[in-house]
């Protein structure tokens, strides 16, 4: 068994990775701003990241602001950026400095490929947006460590959890019988079950082929239309009340990009690999997350 190290790992997904990873009999060890306790886990603050690497045989970084919390301000756009690729840059450097490298799994997100209509796999390259830059930036601050350790970056899509992120809120409306399409509905929504995400980190963990990006989406990537109007049917909801795409860019922002722009990523590599997907149907993920 390993000793790993999740770095932001205090989160609702870096508990969940701590607790199987745990099961799995592995040590493991969190990095976290907020130290708060998780079951079975020592929790160390920022200052004890660089002897908590050397120590580690696996380090899994999560760390970064949560690109949903607020308006995209200036102010808030350079914090989404810097949290990521300054993390990630003082880990590698860390493994540098280790007397044994580490392996380096690296979060990181399926907006790397921008606004695409078209099926995206990792052998595309960035593309345009903000959260392009992003991703791009902190992929190639993570792959710094290539040459001395393996290093893997998981692009996760939508992570659905009724308890937190885009399916929490996109259930609430539907609650509330007023739930609808946002923006076109055209657009690609690239989901993927909690259970699958915690699940590729640990095989990409524990399987030392594993190197380079994967996508960690679901196979059957559907339109905003189709993802809606499966919850409502779940849920035994209406989809009636469609959100304009005009009214979330004056709610959000640039943060509308989340929803508006179109994500079509296939997880060709992953799908190529001994990795298996628990829930690749939305609708069977949907009944196992809601009825929990």
């Amino acid at each position: 068994m390993s000793t790993f190290l999740l770095i932001g790992g205090s989160g609702f997904l870096g508990r969940r990775i701590a607790a199987a990873a745990l099961e799995r009999g592995h040590t493991v060890t969190i990095v976290s701003r907020s130290r708060s306790a998780v079951n079975g886990c020592a929790v160390l603050g920022y200052d004890a990241l660089e002897s908590a690497v050397a120590a580690s045989d696996v380090v899994i970084n999560l760390a970064g602001e949560n690109v949903g919390a607020r308006r995209w301000s200036a102010k808030v756009r350079h914090g989404i950026l810097a949290s990521r690729v300054d993390t990630t840059r003082r880990v590698v450097e860390a493994i540098r400095q280790a007397p044994s490298k580490p392996a380096l799994i690296n979060a990181s997100a399926i907006g790397y490929y921008g606004d695409t209509l078209v099926p995206s796999n990792e052998g595309m390259g960035a593309g345009q947006t903000f959260l392009a830059t992003v991703t791009k930036a902190w992929e190639d601050a993570a792959m710094e460590a290539a040459d001395i350790t393996r290093v893997v970056c998981l692009r996760i899509g939508v992570v659905l959890d009724p308890q937190d992120g885009a399916l929490a809120k996109l259930m609430l409306p539907m609650k509330l019988f007023v739930g609808g399409v946002l923006g076109s509905g055209r657009q690609m929504f690239p989901w993927v079950h909690r259970d699958d995400v915690v699940e590729a980190f640990l095989w990409a963990a524990e399987n030392a082929s594993a190197h380079g990006p994967y996508n960690v989406v679901s196979p059957h990537c559907i339109s905003m239309t189709e993802f809606v109007r499966t919850l409502g049917a779940v849920m035994h909801r209406p989809t009636l009340f469609p959100v304009p795409g005009g009214a979330l860019r004056l709610l959000l922002g640039k943060q509308a990009d989340m929803v508006l722009h179109s994500h079509y990523i296939v997880p060709m590599r992953l799908m190529g690999s001994t990795f298996r997907f628990a829930y690749p149907d939305l609708e069977g993920a949907l009944r196992n997350l809601l009825s929990r």
